[in-house]
């Protein structure tokens, strides 16, 4: 159940069941506040797949106790990438397909009010397939993380990681097909001529302008309802508001030698230098069991990006049907537009469909106007104490600390030190970047800070001379893209966007993994 507790976050949250204080860790590092809706995503995924609770303190998501299951005797056998490819993967496609198919506008509406429960829970369970992977396919990384630690120190960690990247994978596959598009406009003068300009609205109707839009729309039938972030099911995906895939293609029209293919090739390359480089230093008896924990773990960033496009396509599906259901809201009297519908549970539709009142729209208006001040908020990483990565049990460390970027902040005369993600040096103004909404600030060669990314946000590294997040380890979206792109990039510094004044001169130093504001 989703609570709200006071604006005063020094608070330690007591358990309603025993009232006895605990931490709560916010380990899925979720940096916005979640609608109810989303918010019932979560928890029912978390309860299922994690064996975790949350807590809503304003809108924000806290949890604890997050323990994915292990995986079966069966996975392990076949391998993570068989399982994936032909076991889960399809299941997770099916799921989207057929809620993307489905003919909600001529259902009435207590009909689609009375699916609203059903497609919560169906939507729960298409996503509960990629749940079903992740310690699956990260545990081979992980033992050659150790494996390199042992070997190399403490370089290890990027250095595995630079190990596995360049190699083909859905994010990458997005971005090249932004390239395309760019490709596709270039040759058409008045399309190029109107992206660069921001003339969106006019590209139809200009030479060459009908065939680049028709090959836009055949890109976002793939990749177009993909959610902002997970958690934020309540903001439009570029299928319905398609400005800001335009406004990347414009850049990229304008400088090619920043397209997605150009910087792949970058990270192609860094890979197989990385490769050198450790056959060189290990010793000949230990090249053998190198290359073999090296080809068990070169599936990571395949299963790890297929993932996240199918997990965003997941959710950001549901938008479909409850933005139809929203619209019958509204025509009802019972919500004030139709994106309010995000801020019922799917209990609360059900019930709404039945007997739609003036009381709904209240209710539904009221959460939003909530949700709007939550976000000016700035909520701390964790309540009570802080999560200790050497208390965990071994098996769990590696992927608080790898993926998830557990730490305490680090931030002494002015410089930040997080985990280092993607190699090389990099000074540039900051950019301080919420949401992709207000991503058209960040120009050629600035630094993207923000408090995390997901697939979406991938076209901006391309733009961007380096990364720096709050949340994230080195094995996170956010640092797999930026070693696919090929720039510089500090994850896990916990604070970077409350610290870095925005347009502040700074250095990134993703080697070190250090992070210098220089004013």
């Amino acid at each position: 159940m989703v609570q709200s507790f006071s604006e005063d976050f020094s608070v330690v949250w007591k358990d309603p069941a025993d009232a006895k204080p605990t931490w709560v860790y916010d380990a899925m590092h979720f940096p916005r506040p979640l609608a109810p809706l989303a918010g019932e995503v979560l928890d029912r995924l978390y309860t299922e797949y994690m064996s975790a609770r949350t807590v809503y303190v304003n809108g924000y998501a806290f949890t604890t106790g997050l323990s994915p299951r292990p995986p079966s005797p069966a996975i392990l056998e076949r391998g993570i990438a068989d399982v994936w490819a032909n076991d889960f993967l399809p299941q997770m496609q099916a799921h989207v397909h057929a809620v993307q198919a489905g003919d909600y506008d001529s259902m009435s509406l207590e009909d689609l009010g009375g699916l609203a429960p059903k497609l919560m829970a169906d939507t729960v369970y298409g996503f509960g397939f990629s749940m079903l992977a992740i310690t699956g396919f990260m545990g081979p990384t992980f033992g050659l993380v150790h494996f390199l630690q042992e070997e190399l120190g403490a370089e290890a960690p990027q250095l595995a990681a630079t190990l596995l990247q360049g190699f083909a994978n859905e994010t990458a596959a997005a971005g090249a097909g932004l390239s395309s598009l760019a490709e596709a406009a270039a040759a058409r003068p008045a399309v190029a001529a109107a992206l660069r300009e921001g003339r969106y609205d006019a590209i139809e109707s200009v030479d060459g302008g009908a065939e680049f839009m028709a090959l836009l729309q055949d890109y976002l039938d793939s990749y177009g309802w993909r959610l902002e972030s997970w958690g934020l099911l309540h903001l439009p995906t570029w299928a319905e508001n398609p400005r800001l895939p335009l406004m990347l293609i414009g850049r990229y029209v304008s400088s090619p030698s920043h397209s997605p293919s150009a910087s792949i090739e970058r990270s192609v390359k860094q890979r197989e230098d990385a490769v050198r480089d450790v056959e060189a230093r290990l010793s000949p008896e230990k090249l053998g069991p190198f290359h073999e924990m090296l080809a068990a773990a070169q599936s990571h960033v395949a299963v790890s990006e297929g993932r996240a496009l199918w997990q965003l396509l997941t959710i950001g599906s549901l938008r479909i049907p409850m933005l139809a259901l929203g619209r019958k809201l509204a025509s009802r009297g019972a919500l004030a537009e139709a994106n309010d519908v995000f801020f019922l549970d799917s209990q609360e539709l059900h019930e709404a469909a039945q007997a739609p009142t003036p009381a709904v729209r209240e209710l539904a208006s009221k959460r939003r106007a909530d949700l709007e001040r939550w976000e000016k908020l700035t909520p701390p990483p964790f309540i009570g104490a802080p999560m200790d990565p050497s208390h965990l049990p071994p098996e769990l460390a590696p992927l608080f600390v790898l993926f998830f970027g557990a730490g305490k902040p680090d931030f002494q005369r002015g410089e930040i030190k997080g985990q280092s993600a993607s190699q090389g040096k990099v000074r540039g103004r900051a950019r301080v970047i919420s949401d992709l909404a207000d991503s058209e600030r960040l120009q050629e060669g600035d630094i993207l800070v923000c408090q995390m990314t997901a697939a979406p946000w991938t076209p901006l590294f391309a733009i961007a001379g380096a990364v720096v997040t709050d949340s994230g380890g080195v094995l996170s979206h956010s640092a797999i893209c930026a070693r696919e792109y090929a720039i510089p990039c500090v994850v896990a510094t916990q604070i970077a966007t409350h610290v870095i004044p925005d347009g502040a001169m700074i250095e990134v130093d993703g080697t070190a993994g250090i992070v210098r504001i220089e004013g």
